[in-house]
């Protein structure tokens, strides 16, 4: 007598329905940017109708296809890239800073109730604060350059990710703190299996925001107070009074941004495809 198992058959199933599976998520993806890339592409196009028929002029706001010329033009010579260059090294080690101080202190101050509401609204009053009224201070501190660029970096971006950090440190699951103890784990093995794996949500949401306000201080920096950098690249061609290439550098900061979002976006699902929430959005 034959005997017929179907375990193999549903494992085959199993297998080829994962390239369809792949395919529909590929298609999930195209269309969602396919939404924002239409209004982007709507947006050109009234830019570029707008200003051949008059309604702006094109001595203040040059039509689109000659911003993107000016901008591939650009891309061809190292100035542009001398520009990113510095402003995404200041980014960089400023973002090293912001991480290096905000998670531990953030998670520190979160991990006592006491301290918690001893320092939120002092954090919450200082973080109000705009970064670039501290520029008189940092350039008496620090002189005119690098230094003073990544301390306005660091000053800027901070204080999401401490904020969040704390966040997530204040809101563990005390159930979770109480079986650990039960169970007598230790306090080192506890953060690394309990606290930091509770944390790393908020952290996640604070770093992106950290570096997006980070960025913005990198690029701006530049255009206050000069040096190489996006800002001063900007500054130089408004100088020349050629407003294509201010434009088309005005372009290329806001696809550095986009860059860094979504270079964070990857991180952030990448180190947390093992939370709920990644999952829902990976289905």
């Amino acid at each position: 007598m034959k005997v017929m198992r179907a375990e193999p058959q549903a494992a085959v199933g199993g297998r080829r329905g994962e390239p369809a599976r792949a395919r529909g998520r590929a298609l999930l993806d195209a269309l969602r940017w396919a939404e924002p890339a239409s209004v982007v592409v709507v947006a050109v196009l009234a830019w570029e109708i707008t200003s051949h028929v008059g309604l702006l002029p094109q001595r203040d706001f040059p039509p689109a296809t000659q911003i993107l010329s000016a901008f591939l033009t650009d891309i061809r010579h190292g100035e542009l890239w001398i520009g990113v260059g510095a402003s995404m090294r200041a980014w960089a080690l400023g973002m090293l800073i912001i991480i290096a101080i905000g998670v531990p202190v953030g998670m520190l101050l979160g991990s006592s109730s006491i301290s918690y509401k001893l320092t939120y609204l002092t954090i919450e009053f200082i973080r109000t604060l705009p970064g670039i009224a501290a520029l008189p201070i940092l350039m008496f501190a620090y002189g005119v350059g690098q230094p003073l660029v990544i301390s306005l970096v660091v000053l800027a971006g901070i204080w999401p990710l401490l904020i969040q950090s704390m966040y997530g440190m204040h809101d563990i699951d005390p159930v979770a703190v109480a079986t650990a103890k039960v169970y007598g784990v230790g306090r080192l093995r506890r953060f690394a299996l309990v606290d930091l794996p509770s944390c790393m949500p908020y952290i996640a949401t604070g770093l992106r925001v950290s570096g997006t306000f980070a960025l913005i201080f990198a690029i701006a920096a530049s255009l206050v107070i000069g040096g190489q950098g996006m800002g001063d690249a900007m500054a130089e061609a408004a100088r020349i009074g050629d407003r294509s290439l201010l434009f088309a550098r005005v372009l290329a900061c806001g696809l550095l941004g986009l860059g860094v979002t979504l270079a964070l976006l990857a991180l952030e699902r990448r180190a947390l495809r093992w939370h709920a929430s990644q999952r829902e959005a990976a289905r």
